[in-house]
This record gives structure tokens, C-alpha cells and sequence, in this order.
């Protein structure tokens, strides 16, 4: 019998993107056993929303979870803490699921991407986490592949790359880590290692992952 997998999506602006992200969802070789969607704004919830019921998910996936959850600002409307830190971490207090992975407004992932990392989970006990390769496309149409060795990889690896194990670990939320670009991943993920053990690279070079870089994580590459 197979792990089962959470696949946590932190949806903020762009919802343009919602419907596409769902439908690649839907054709994956394995559908999640949890869907979690959480919105920073009404507005995007209320697009998630819709998505939602035009392709039918209620009846095709085990089980979504649309949720509002703004983050908490001061006086002068900053965010207190990291807003998508802050929506996994509600996720991760709630799951019931095996493993764990990731999904935003900016990437797109293979058909075949949560079938693997979820077999080699599975296969390997040892395993901490799994991460995939990744194709970022930035400016001037810029590519490259995430593909490094294990001793970069806390540095270099974008959420939407990994699947982990279930954890009492939970996301920073001191703001001190919402800059450079990553760093409350790597932060995440060097906790993880310490609890759960090392990343592996999943068992094939296929790039499974797709994702869409701003100006400011291009020049971070």
C-alpha cells in the first residue's frame, strides 16, 4: 500500500493561474489524497472557488480544502510574518497525510512528478525527503535546471521541488527569513534534515517541475 500525499498549495495574486494549476493536478499519474488550498485574499478564494466547481474536483479528488487565510499585518499593513509560511504551517497542524508537497501560483508540475517522488519515499524509509529537478524560467526566457548534488541542495532548493515526510517541524515565520529569496526554505529544510534525515534526488533525471521566476529569484540563481 502506498504513502499517501498532501499536496499544499499557498495561492497569492495571479489566481489566473488557478485553473491550469488544477487541471495539471488532475492529470497527474496519482491524484493527492489531500488538495489544501489556502488564499491570502477573499478575492482569490472566491477564484479558487470557482476553479474548484468548473472541473469538478469536489467529486474527482479524495479531498479539497478552499481556505481564506490572510496573514496578520501591523499599522502600517506589513506582514507580521511570512504569509506562505504561516498558510503551511495551518496546513501541517491539520494533515493527516504521509508525506508532504508543495504547490504555488508560479510552477507547473509534470505528469509523472508526484508518482515518483512518492514511489521512492516508499521504497527508501531511510529517506528524510525526496526532491525532483526543476526547469525555472525567469527573465530573458532564462533557464535552468535544479539538479545540484546533496550539499547544495538546502540552498538552492525551491519548496515546490520536494516531497517530505510528516513532521512536528513547522515553516519560519520571523520575516527575518521572507528575504533572500528561498531562505525560509533552506531554513525549513536544514530543520528537516536534523529530525528526519538527508534530501535524495528522485531516481530519474526527467525534469519534473516547472517554475516561473520573478526578477529579484533570477538574479538569486
Amino acid at each position: 500500500m502506498r504513502g499517501s500525499f498532501a499536496l499544499i498549495g499557498t495561492f497569492h495574486k495571479r489566481l489566473d493561474r488557478t485553473k491550469p494549476l488544477f487541471e495539471a493536478v488532475l492529470k497527474s499519474s496519482i491524484l493527492p489524497d489531500e488538495f489544501w488550498v489556502i488564499c491570502e485574499d477573499e478575492e482569490d478564494t472566491n477564484t479558487a472557488i470557482k476553479a474548484d466547481l468548473e472541473l469538478n474536483l469536489q467529486k474527482l479528488l479524495p479531498q479539497i480544502t478552499i481556505e481564506h487565510l490572510p496573514t496578520p499585518r501591523d499599522k502600517n499593513s506589513s506582514y507580521k510574518v511570512i504569509p506562505y509560511s504561516n498558510k503551511i504551517n495551518w496546513v501541517l497542524n491539520r494533515t493527516t497525510a504521509d508525506y508532504i508537497c508543495y504547490l504555488d501560483n508560479n510552477s507547473m508540475p509534470d505528469f509523472w512528478k508526484y508518482q515518483i517522488m512518492v514511489d521512492d519515499l516508499d521504497a527508501n524509509p531511510e529517506y528524510g525527503a525526496v526532491y525532483c529537478s526543476q526547469r525555472r524560467l525567469g527573465l530573458n526566457n532564462l533557464l535552468s535546471v535544479a539538479d545540484r548534488v546533496i550539499e547544495d541542495a538546502y540552498s538552492v532548493l525551491n519548496f515546490t521541488q520536494v516531497m517530505h515526510k510528516k513532521t512536528k517541524d513547522r515553516w519560519p515565520l520571523d520575516m527575518k527569513y521572507a528575504l533572500p529569496a528561498d531562505l525560509a526554505d533552506a531554513e525549513f529544510w536544514r530543520k528537516l534534515h536534523k529530525s528526519l534525515g538527508p534530501f535524495y534526488p528522485v531516481s530519474t533525471e526527467v525534469v519534473l517541475d516547472t517554475h516561473y521566476i520573478s526578477a529579484v529569484s533570477a538574479e538569486t540563481l
